[in-house]
């Protein structure tokens, strides 16, 4: 059964959940990394995870 919510709501409800999304997307890549050497190398690392996660 699908329900249906007005369109103000519907579109902060998929708005959060794609949000959420490259939330959990970016997390996993961080997860299994200790520590970053520097501030440089995080925001490398989450422009790559970013780029691929927009070409999904």
């Amino acid at each position: 059964m699908k329900v249906e919510y007005p369109p103000e709501v519907s579109k902060v409800i998929y708005t959060t959940n794609a949000i959420e999304s490259v939330n959990m997307s970016l997390r996993k890549v961080t997860k299994n990394r200790g520590a970053f050497p520097s501030d440089e190398a995080l925001l490398k690392l989450f422009y790559l995870a970013l780029r691929n996660i927009s070409r999904k």
